[in-house]
């Protein structure tokens, strides 16, 4: 699973989209943007919060997937 970054139209902000393939539907956003050019420390530190976070949706989002067909449930 790959991380998509996109920037708006303005060019201020960067949102983060899954990659599950290259159809329509097939990524999906996680919801989450970073600063591009973060320009105070509170934008610093919410791109390093906001980063960090979606390394922990990744890992829940892997362990998922391999989940799938086994006893384990996620919560």
């Amino acid at each position: 699973m790959n991380i998509i970054k996109r920037t708006n139209s303005k060019g201020d902000k960067i949102t983060l989209y899954y990659d599950y393939g290259r159809k329509a539907g097939q990524s999906p956003s996680t919801g989450i943007f970073i600063y591009s050019k973060p320009k105070t420390q509170a934008e610093k530190n919410h791109n390093k919060q906001a980063l960090d976070l979606l390394e922990v949706k990744k890992s829940q989002n892997i362990i998922e997937q391999q989940s799938i067909g086994t006893a384990y449930i996620t919560t």
